[in-house]
C-alpha cells in the first residue's frame, strides 16, 4: 500500500538531512549566478523541502537551488532524490487497457513505450486524438482568451489578424482544467500508465497547458521557447503533447535532441551558463546531427516527452500552431503554479478524482 503524501515528504526530508550529496565530477562546481557551492545549494534545498513538506509551497530559493543542483551535477541530483521519492511511493501494477483514444494496450506495449522514453527522451504514439476532440479544443481556443507573452491582459487570438507584437498566447491552466474534454484526457488510463511507468511511482497530475504560436519575427524568440532549452519545473516529470492542428516544418514543430535528458548527457560548458536558452550552433558542437529531431504531425498527433531534453518549438515562418499538454510528476516540489480549482466538471471526473486521491492531489473542487 502506498504511503500518504505527508509521510513520503517526511521520509524524504530525513534522507536529505542525513546525506551529503557528492558529485563525482567536481569540475566547474562553483559557477552559476551567485557562485555558491554544491553543499550550500544542497542545504538551501533541504531547508526548502522542509517548508514544502509542511505547507505544500516551495520557497523560491529552494526552487533555484534545485535548478542549480541540476546544473552542478549534470542531472545526477534529480535522479538521486527521485529514487527516494519513488521508493516511498511504489507504482500500482500496469494493467492492460482499452479506450477510445489508444485502443488496446498491454504490458508489452507499455514496456516498449517506456524503453523508448528512457532511451530517447521522447515517444510518438501511433494513435491520434479523434478529429472531433481536436475540433472541440480548436474551437475552444478560438472562443476563449489567452495571455500574450509580455502582456498582462488576455486577448482573443485571431488567426487572420494576430497582434503583431505577440508570438505566443497561453491559456490559463485553471480555465483549462474546467474544460470537460481536457478532463476526459486527464482520466485516460493509458496516459496514466505511461506516466506511472516512466516516473516509477504513482504519478501526480500537475497541470494542463495550451497555447497558440504565431510567426512574425524573422529570428527565433527566446521568450517564446523558440531557442533550445531544458525545463526544470519539478524534480522529475513527463509531458504529453497534443497537436491540435496540423504541424509542418513551417509552422513550429517541436524539436528535441535525443538522449540529452539523461544524467551526464549535457556538456558542462553549456550548463555553466545556467538556466538559459542556447543557440542551435552552440549545441551542434556537442551532438550528432542525427540526434536533432523535428516532430511534424497531423492534427491529433500525441507525443510523450521528458523535457529535460534540450528542446524548442521551431521558429514559425507561416501559419500558426495550437498545442495542448498534460504534465505528470512524482512530486509537486518546484515551481509554484496556481492550484487546480475545478468549478465545472462531469460527475465521472469528480468521482475519478475522489477514487484516485494521490493522482488528483493538486485538483480541488469548488463545490
Amino acid at each position: 500500500m502506498s504511503l500518504s503524501i505527508s509521510r513520503i515528504k517526511k521520509r524524504i526530508l530525513t534522507f536529505l538531512q542525513n546525506r551529503i550529496y557528492l558529485n563525482r565530477n567536481k569540475k566547474g562546481i562553483s559557477f552559476l549566478q551567485n557562485r555558491i557551492s554544491l553543499n550550500q545549494n544542497k542545504n538551501i534545498f533541504i531547508d526548502g523541502y522542509k517548508v514544502f513538506s509542511e505547507s505544500g509551497v516551495t520557497p523560491q530559493s529552494a526552487y533555484y537551488a534545485l535548478i542549480n543542483l541540476y546544473c552542478l551535477t549534470n542531472g545526477k541530483f534529480n535522479e538521486d532524490i527521485n529514487r527516494k521519492i519513488i521508493s516511498f511511493n511504489p507504482p500500482l501494477s500496469i494493467k492492460n487497457t482499452r479506450d477510445e483514444f489508444f485502443g488496446k494496450l498491454d504490458k508489452a506495449d507499455y514496456e516498449k513505450i517506456n524503453i523508448t522514453l528512457n532511451n530517447d527522451g521522447y515517444y510518438c504514439f501511433d494513435k491520434q486524438l479523434p478529429a472531433e476532440t481536436c475540433k472541440k479544443l480548436y474551437d475552444y481556443a478560438l472562443k476563449n482568451q489567452a495571455t500574450g507573452r509580455g502582456f498582462d491582459s488576455k486577448v482573443l487570438y485571431n488567426p487572420n489578424n494576430p497582434i503583431s507584437e505577440i508570438y505566443r498566447y497561453d491559456f490559463n491552466m485553471v480555465d483549462l482544467i474546467n474544460n470537460e474534454d481536457i478532463q476526459q484526457l486527464i482520466m485516460n488510463p493509458a496516459l496514466i500508465n505511461v506516466a506511472r511507468n516512466y516516473l516509477g511511482c504513482e504519478p501526480v497530475f500537475d497541470f494542463p497547458g495550451m497555447w497558440w504560436s504565431a510567426g512574425y519575427k524573422k529570428e527565433a524568440l527566446s521568450d517564446s521557447a523558440q531557442l533550445y532549452h531544458f525545463d526544470m519545473d519539478r524534480i522529475k516529470w513527463l509531458k504529453i503533447f497534443f497537436y491540435i492542428n496540423d504541424v509542418t516544418p513551417e509552422n513550429g514543430p517541436h524539436c528535441y535532441i535525443k538522449h540529452s535528458h539523461k544524467p551526464g548527457n549535457k556538456p558542462m560548458e553549456l550548463l555553466k551558463r545556467g538556466y538559459v536558452r542556447i543557440p542551435d550552433e552552440d549545441l551542434k558542437k556537442y551532438y550528432k546531427q542525427e540526434d536533432f529531431i523535428e516532430l511534424c504531425g497531423d492534427a491529433g498527433s500525441i507525443i510523450a516527452g521528458d523535457t529535460k531534453c534540450w528542446h524548442k518549438g521551431k521558429h514559425l515562418t507561416k501559419g500558426h500552431r495550437l498545442v495542448m499538454q498534460l504534465e505528470y510528476t512524482s512530486s509537486l516540489f518546484g515551481a509554484n503554479y496556481p492550484k487546480m480549482v475545478v468549478k465545472k466538471s462531469s460527475d465521472a471526473f469528480k468521482e475519478f478524482c475522489k477514487n484516485n486521491s494521490r493522482y488528483s492531489s493538486n485538483i480541488h473542487f469548488n463545490n
